[in-house]
């Protein structure tokens, strides 16, 4: 039945003398036309052995930008990496900071030594070679100014030329999307710029979110990494601004400056009420920062549209995962297929589905397969600051990051799009397909700001990042082990392979879902805007 509404709707679309949009029932039926087998081609190639991780700065990373350009070009899509149009790669300069630990010290009222590793560590500073510091020492909780929502841990608190600890993570009494929001590392340190600290020390306290000995030994190998932005300013996770640093604390510290204790001072926080340490706490020292730099890209093509042109969708998928890495069973190719060889698979399809529509959609749409979003999402962060299109007329992204395809699809979970009215889209294209939209089941891991889509968003653009739902046929929470499985052990690990953990059924319905909500918000009469009541509104320049 839906061929035969697709083949209908070409006759008439050729029958017209002027471009024409599909319908509802026409769009379904040619959505159906996504090709499972050409997702899974993708994937094969992006996530092979010979790519190695496709880190960014390599040989390999350039394998698979080269892979992207070949497939824009075959399907005629345009190249859009400058102004001129002469090339699909955005090129930027990335700076890679890490500590110099020799020379580099921490000490606890004048006096104690702490020990690197063990008590502290801190990130490298992006913009200082190195930099002195003293202060007095607070507890700001976890950092965050909302009294909109019932917290602000800056009430009675004066942070002004202050080292202040931050917890990491963010309430549970925050509605997900903003808890996300506001748990997110550069959101904190806006913050703590803003209210004139001096430093910024995040600490996580028992069976929150992240490890001290494992964020300790990435950063203490691999460093941090920031973008280089066209004023000079090198941007990302260790940009402190006017701070002098930021680090980490292990929680046992400060169970010692709390003198053991931190389980009532967790409770009393709980119940709203934020203490410090009986005892003044004074900390000093020295960061010393060794720089190296790296060159790498986006990979950016466009598809004309008709009427309105020069109005913009942009699609994104990272390119980029880890590389090389610890061995695991013998194993130390992270593949990255499901992060994100998959979403670009995906992308790549719609990227087709727009080039061979019978008729030119009513915008134009821009496909970018951005770098270094395991870095800090860099390559969004640049793209979105510095699009090669006026910023003003892109009026939508939507972003395709490891959607977990490990079962036939059922239901979703459109983060973000609550804020805006995509939703009405979403509700649109799920009611066609008969998926059911679910709320965020991890709002623990604040994946809404984790990903692409939240560049586009800190720039004002309504986005989408579409996840699989945990709802099988026979089941309200029948994915929920895959999925668990998929994050637990293979997600940023040597296993995340082409293997059976994928459902290709469940691949091509996420394709024509996204497709289907990209081409009616290009087709729409209206904008995507922001809800009138959302916290992201706040960001539109």
């Amino acid at each position: 039945m839906k061929n035969l509404l697709f083949s209908l709707a070409i006759l008439s679309l050729f029958a017209s003398c002027k471009p024409s949009m599909l319908d509802d029932q026409a769009l379904l039926a040619y959505a159906d036309s996504a090709d499972p087998e050409l997702i899974k081609q993708h994937i094969a190639i992006l996530a092979h052995d010979s790519l190695r991780g496709r880190l960014p700065g390599t040989a390999e990373y350039e394998v698979a930008m080269k892979y992207v350009m070949d497939q824009y070009q075959s399907i005629g899509i345009r190249p859009l990496g400058d102004k001129e149009g002469n090339s699909y790669l955005q090129a930027m300069t990335f700076r890679k900071s890490i500590v110099d630990e020799s020379s580099s010290y921490l000490l606890l009222n004048g006096k104690d030594s702490m020990e690197v590793g063990e008590d502290y560590f801190f990130l490298g500073n992006a913009q200082e070679a190195e930099t002195v510091f003293g202060g007095e020492l607070v507890i700001a909780g976890y950092g965050i100014d909302a009294p909109q929502f019932g917290h602000n841990d800056f009430e009675n608190l004066d942070v002004k030329e202050k080292i202040v600890v931050v917890f990491s993570g963010g309430p549970e009494a925050l509605p997900a999307t903003e808890r996300a929001h506001f748990s997110n590392t550069n959101t904190k340190v806006e913050t703590l710029i803003e209210k004139g600290a001096l430093g910024i020390l995040f600490t996580t306290f028992p069976g929150g979110r992240g490890n001290f000995k494992g964020s300790y030994n990435r950063n203490s190998k691999s460093g941090m990494v920031n973008v280089k932005m066209p004023n000079g300013d090198y941007q990302g996770r260790s940009n402190f601004g006017n701070m002098k640093f930021g680090g980490f604390l292990d929680w046992e510290f400060i169970r010692k400056i709390m003198e053991d204790e931190t389980d009532s001072f967790l409770t009393k926080y709980e119940q709203g009420v934020l203490i410090q340490p009986e005892n003044d706490v004074y900390l000093n020292g020295k960061v010393v920062t060794n720089f190296s730099e790296f060159e790498s890209a986006n990979v950016v093509g466009i598809l004309e549209g008709g009427e309105l042109k020069d109005e913009y969708v942009i699609h994104t998928a990272h390119l980029d995962h880890v590389g090389v890495g610890e061995p695991i069973n013998g194993d130390s190719i992270y593949n990255g297929a499901h992060d994100n060889a998959s979403g670009v698979s995906a992308m790549l399809e719609i990227a087709r589905l727009y080039s061979e529509l019978p008729s030119k959609p009513k915008r134009s749409v821009i496909f970018a397969a951005v770098t270094a979003e395991e870095m800090g999402l860099l390559g969004s962060l640049y793209l979105a600051n510095n699009p090669v299109v006026p910023a003003e007329n892109i009026i939508a992204n939507v972003n395709t990051d490891m959607p977990t395809m490990v079962g036939p699809l059922v239901s979703v979970e459109p983060l973000g799009a609550e804020q805006s009215s995509i939703m009405n889209i979403v509700e649109r294209t799920t009611g066609l397909l008969n998926l059911i939209i679910d709320e965020d089941h991890l709002p623990e891991e604040v994946r809404f700001v984790r990903s692409d889509n939240y560049s586009f968003v800190k720039a004002g653009i309504p986005a989408l990042r579409m996840k699989f739902g945990i709802q099988s046929k026979d089941s309200p929470s029948g994915l929920d082990s895959a999925i668990t499985y998929v994050m637990g052990q293979m997600y940023h690990k040597p296993s995340d392979e082409l293997d059976d953990s994928f459902n290709f059924e469940g691949a091509k319905t996420y394709v024509e879902l996204q497709f289907m909500n990209s081409y009616l918000i290009n087709t729409s009469e209206e904008r995507p805007t922001w809800n009138e009541n959302s916290f992201f509104k706040r960001f539109v320049r």
